[in-house]
């Protein structure tokens, strides 16, 4: 592709302005710059703002340059793009046309952008694109041709788009929506919404999903009735490129900080038992840590002074099971007694903790890079398999996560595994990073037989919650 030329119609579009607002516009799938028709330049006269409309790799050339790219791809080139704007301090609203959309909606929950549109978005398809296994015609053929109606044809007279759809638009716009399915309820700032009830992709009823989940408190859905995907080439275009306008024109949406006003709240939950000896470092560490909200502990029924060691800490909200329950139990009772949004849990055991590795933990999952990340543990062993690491107690992840979550993994040792497993495959992914933090080894605080066997028991839960996910949970739809 190195080598090819971009057609000259399929250029990257940008427009400047003499202010800090900036348009950034996504296209589609196949389709190029261009997608947008007149809008770019009516916002760049009627707002007064900067528009920018990069052109998505393997497009502008010919559509066999798109049969090795997926949505990782387009994702990292926008996303590279965006950041550079935002660094400059451009006040962005984001903006995407079908495939575009899904990208707009996922940088706008990641990022302190103004505002986004998403116009025709695939969210859910009709048939027969629908229909399960569709999309291994493309073990038969590659392409299809697009079907445009003649007054597309003529509006289309002076843009570039491919001619036909490539196969692998199906399984990129499904891994898309998967995506942003997870992340909606992180866009704060104002929303629009495009569709239409006649479009032969995708399922006008999904706008009203979109607008349900997003957290937005300025939203509006506009649906209209024409046959064509793309609302820009049709009679109607004038109307809604006068949308787009009137909603971002109204409102004064660039003056306002929507990340701030909805900073979500992130909660610490330290499930403990009869670690009164070693629990004053960890609060140390956690009422120093400026990015927590809330900090809980959940006492599973401890025998020792752990009550006493409290009274010191007035700010943690300190619960108590009446027996022991187990360390799953206490984690689940503590996440109940919260509303936060993000969840941070640790173990009462730990050494060398400190407030930077707490933050480092959990601020992956604010900026909406994983549903979960990890803060794997610095010894010996932790450091050597991969296994061991990613089952470390310390770690952030999102509320809905835990929600979702089958009660069957809610119960002692079994819940990391489990955690681990329903993230990878029903969630956004996971990540982990070694920090220089441990833990208190189950042998000296037992003695060497009794931690022996605690340790093993410990494992065979562990045991358990991945034979129960890979055999039976993973095939069901959680």
């Amino acid at each position: 592709m190195a080598n090819k030329k971009i057609n000259p119609k399929a250029k990257s579009i940008k427009l400047k302005a003499n202010s800090k607002k900036l348009f950034f516009l996504i296209h589609g799938y196949t389709g190029s710059p261009t997608d947008f028709h007149n809008l770019p330049y009516l916002l760049n006269q009627k707002l007064k703002a900067n528009v920018i409309v990069p052109l998505l790799p393997g497009h502008g050339t010919t559509i066999e340059d798109l049969d090795t790219l997926d949505f990782e791809d387009f994702l990292e080139s926008v996303e590279t793009k965006l950041k550079k704007e935002l660094e400059n301090g451009m006040q962005v609203v984001l903006g995407g046309i079908s495939f575009g959309a899904f990208l707009a909606l996922y940088l706008a929950s990641k990022y302190p952008v103004k505002g986004v549109f998403n116009v025709s978005i695939p969210y859910d398809f009709k048939f027969p694109f629908n229909f399960p296994g569709f999309d291994a015609l493309g073990n038969f053929k590659k392409s299809w041709r697009k079907r445009l109606g003649e007054t597309e044809r003529k509006l289309r007279k002076n843009t570039f788009h491919y001619s036909h759809m490539h196969v692998n638009g199906l399984p990129i716009s499904f891994y898309a929506k998967q995506k942003v399915k997870g992340v909606l309820k992180q866009i704060y700032g104002p929303c629009l919404t495009i569709h239409s009830k006649s479009e032969p992709l995708g399922d006008y009823k999904s706008a009203y999903k979109i607008n349900k989940e997003i957290s937005s408190k300025i939203k509006k859905i506009i649906i209209f009735k024409h046959e064509s995907h793309n609302l820009f080439f049709t009679p109607q275009h004038g109307e809604v490129e006068e949308a787009i306008l009137n909603f971002f024109k109204s409102g004064d949406v660039f003056n306002k900080n929507y990340s701030s006003i909805n900073k979500e709240k992130i909660a610490a939950i330290i499930p403990s038992y009869n670690e009164g000896a070693r629990i004053s470092n960890v609060l140390d560490v956690l009422t120093k840590t400026k990015i927590l909200d809330e900090i809980i502990v959940v006492d599973d029924g401890s025998t020792d002074n752990t009550s006493e060691i409290m009274k010191k800490f007035p700010t943690i909200k300190y619960l108590k099971n009446q027996k022991n329950e187990g360390k799953a139990y206490s984690m689940d009772k503590g996440v109940k007694s919260t509303d936060a949004s993000i969840i941070f849990f640790c173990d009462a055991d730990l050494n060398n903790l400190t407030p930077q590795i707490v933050t480092e933990i959990i601020t992956p999952v604010i900026k909406n890079e994983f549903d979960m990340f990890i803060g794997a543990r610095g010894n010996v062993m932790q450091k050597t398999v991969k296994k061991w690491a990613i089952n470390s107690g310390e770690r952030a992840l999102r509320r809905e996560i835990w929600e979702k979550l089958p009660k069957y993994y809610k119960h002692r040792y079994r819940i990391e595994a489990g955690l681990n497993n329903f993230v990878k495959f029903f969630g956004r992914g996971f990540d982990y990073k070694v920090f220089n933090h441990s833990q208190t080894l189950k042998e000296k605080k037992y003695g060497f037989a009794k931690g022996t066997f605690l340790r093993w028991w410990m494992n065979l839960d562990v045991i358990a919650a991945v034979i129960r996910f890979h055999f039976y949970d993973r095939f069901r739809k959680l």
